[in-house]
């Protein structure tokens, strides 16, 4: 590591934005500046202010995303006095529509307190912070504290919340912790941590008040069922078991057992605040951030086999059809009786013969799988979309050293999905009875513009789609197509249209649904143990007979719930983070730069293409002066070639061959592997 800067230890530290904003600059210059304000922009009598939030551009402009979900341009001389996630009213342009609007002033700006991430530089007997996300506006340090940092270091700092005028005076911000250097071992886990807010230490003493004996329930049959598990190799914290048999009439009878995770975290309770706060367990390769203490997330709650365990037992009867005639929610014990793989079920339902278990645990796998055929079979009459792209996992070899391994879903992986649907719409159902309302997961319908642009591209690929967005429209778009590849191009069009979910507290009246699964309501409730919206449906569920919530109680809950989706959000993030730079390391490892790989194209404009390299799922860019030097032009918003050889139109779909030439480091957080293509695309 080089050696501190010893003007780092200065009691004057101010930091400035360079003219090109490209960054921000820490100096140590002496001298300062007074705050510099904007002019506020006083509304047009004509035109309303608008809210939204901001996202800034690299490049110096960015743009506000309006409460109507509309997006408004905003020009370098507004984004400079703005953060990322600022929320402001402004003023837009008169007469802007669809791609034209814009913002023509602000009026005031909304600044929740976050946190930056920069890397120290030291030019000219300066050091200089240059945050990695857009930033524009002056910051300056506040007096107090050691600094340790040397160039090459990255630093967290707070920037503090700020309610008002849109100014540009420095931004009095506290460097919060050193990563040291990019090139440190363990330096992407641990950014991927405080970039995402999951930084946060667990205290020691964090445990769940309730620590009585199992045996204060009565076991109410749970010991003799012979539930089951079954998870990845890896698992270690086992939140739900199964059990099925036929029944004499037809059909079957199944059991859903969850952990019982609401009986050991009391609402308002020490650890239901941290739950409440984290909101989710965090799985990164090689390590696991889980949302409750271990001490229960992996022993006290979880189903570990030939233990009595608290359990929330779901108890279904399903008719031939797959048909839902009754359900019944209770509190018990339960013993698991195998901890099963996803690898050893799906054996056993291939008919492998080493694949043998316990006679009662054959029987109920057995009747689980007549329940999975029947229950995916309706799915997909309904229309039922599938995209079971590999996934990465992390294996440890003998030397400890950890590598990349690939692995794609199976029967098991399957069955074990269609019962924890069924059982979360089930709960759901069950809130709608009990309350008229409930937290669900809500995911709706694509928009009208994205609707839109698919029924073009399917009429482009000889399907004419209805004009309101339908599920089994989109299979059957899929299905049309005459080839593996061209369903692949399909898929990936569809799955651009497609809205995210996201949790919401809901009236029964009110339009709910989750348009991907294509059910009316729908909750999560099978995972307790990692995921705090599910401990909070099992708070509702499992309530006194003849308690309601009153309308204060559902508004603290409808907070919550925005809690719950936005670190649900920020944890997908923090995991692909770290997943894409060990694909990239993995892809430049596995594969030299004259090797030709294929690739799909994701996304177009006249800059070039955003490629998927297939196999590994790495993000790439194409550049349009190699597809130009490739005799590519740039027409009626596609790239269109001249060769009859080569493939013509590279439009979203398209599979090119590829060969990797760099790895681009213009934003060091967010390192972008180079392409071109390859002779045998011409």
């Amino acid at each position: 590591m080089p050696a501190r800067t010893p003007r780092a230890q200065m009691l004057r530290r101010k930091i400035i934005s360079n003219d090109s904003l490209d960054g921000i600059l820490l100096s140590l210059d002496p001298r300062s500046q007074g705050p510099a304000h904007l002019p506020s922009a006083k509304p047009q009598a004509k035109v309303a202010a608008l809210s939204g939030t901001v996202h800034l551009n690299p490049r110096g402009f960015g743009f506000i995303t309006g409460a109507d979900g509309e997006s408004y341009f905003l020009r370098a001389n507004l984004a400079r006095f703005l953060l990322t996630g600022d929320t402001v009213r402004f003023i837009p342009l008169e007469g802007g529509d669809g791609d034209s609007r814009e913002v023509r002033a602000l009026v005031s700006v909304s600044r929740p307190a976050s946190r930056l991430l920069c890397e120290v530089h030291h030019v000219a007997d300066l050091l200089h912070l240059a945050s990695d996300e857009p930033c524009f506006l002056p910051l300056q340090l506040t007096a107090g504290g050691e600094l340790t940092f040397a160039p090459g270091d990255v630093v967290a700092v707070r920037v503090p919340a700020y309610e008002g005028a849109p100014v540009a005076r420095p931004l009095l911000v506290t460097v919060e912790r050193n990563l040291g250097p990019r090139s440190r071992p363990g330096f992407d886990l641990d950014y991927a941590l405080v970039r995402y807010s999951f930084d946060a230490v667990m205290p020691d003493d964090l445990d769940a008040p309730r620590a009585q004996g199992a045996g204060q329930v009565e076991w109410q049959g749970g010991k003799s069922v012979p539930f089951v598990t079954i998870d990845g190799e890896s698992t270690r914290d086992f939140d739900d078991a199964v059990y099925g048999h036929p029944l004499p009439q037809g059909g079957w009878e199944v059991q859903v057992a969850i952990a019982d995770v609401s009986w050991y975290v009391p609402e308002g309770s020490e650890l239901d605040a941290w739950a409440a706060k984290r909101c989710t367990s965090l799985y990164l390769p090689g390590r696991t951030y889980p949302m409750l203490p271990e001490s229960m997330s992996v022993d006290r709650c979880s189903l570990v086999p030939g233990q009595a365990r608290r359990a929330v037992v779901l108890t279904l009867e399903l008719d031939a059809a797959g048909n839902v005639l009754s359900s019944k929610l209770e509190r018990t014990l339960i013993e698991s009786a195998a901890r099963l793989t996803y690898t050893q079920v799906a054996a056993y339902m291939a008919g492998k013969p080493d694949a043998r278990f316990a006679l009662p645990v054959e029987h109920s796998l057995q009747a689980l799988a007549d329940v999975y055929r029947v229950l995916a079979e309706r799915r997909a009459q309904a229309g039922r979309l599938d995209f079971d792209d590999p996934e990465p996992t992390m294996v440890q070899g003998d030397d400890g050293t950890w590598s990349l391994k690939w692995e794609s879903r199976n029967d098991a992986h399957k069955l074990v999905e269609e019962l924890m649907l069924l059982a979360n719409r089930t709960a759901a159902s069950m809130l709608v009875k009990r309350y008229g309302a409930g937290l669900f997961r809500f995911q709706p319908a694509p928009d009208a513009e994205a609707w839109g642009e698919l029924k073009v591209w399917a009429f482009e690929h000889g399907v004419t789609l209805p004009e309101a967005p339908s599920l089994r429209s989109m299979a059957d778009l899929v299905a049309a197509q005459p080839n593996h590849e061209a369903q692949a191009a399909a898929a990936l069009k569809i799955r651009s249209t497609m809205q995210p979910a996201r949790y919401v507290v809901q009236r029964g009246h009110e339009q709910g649904g989750h348009f991907s699964l294509s059910v009316d309501w729908y909750t999560h409730f099978t995972s307790p143990i990692r995921r705090y919206a599910d401990l909070l449906v099992h708070r509702l569920l499992l309530a006194p007979e003849g308690h309601q919530l009153s309308a204060q109680d559902w508004e603290a809950l409808s907070a919550q719930v925005v809690q719950c989706s936005e670190r649900a959000q920020a944890a997908r993030l923090a995991e692909r983070m770290l997943w894409d730079r060990l694909k990239l390391q993995g892809f430049m490892a596995a594969n030299t730069t004259d090797a030709i790989v294929p690739a799909r194209v994701v996304r177009t404009n006249q800059k070039g293409l955003r490629v998927v390299v297939s196999g590994w799922q790495c993000s790439a860019w194409l550049p349009g002066a190699d597809l130009r030097a490739n005799g590519y032009q740039w027409v009626d918003d596609v790239w269109v070639g001249s060769d009859p050889e080569a493939t013509r139109v590279l439009n979203e779909g398209v599979q090119v061959p590829v060969s990797w030439t760099s790895l681009s480091l213009v934003r060091p957080a967010y390192p972008e592997l180079q392409v071109k293509l390859s002779r045998a695309a011409q």
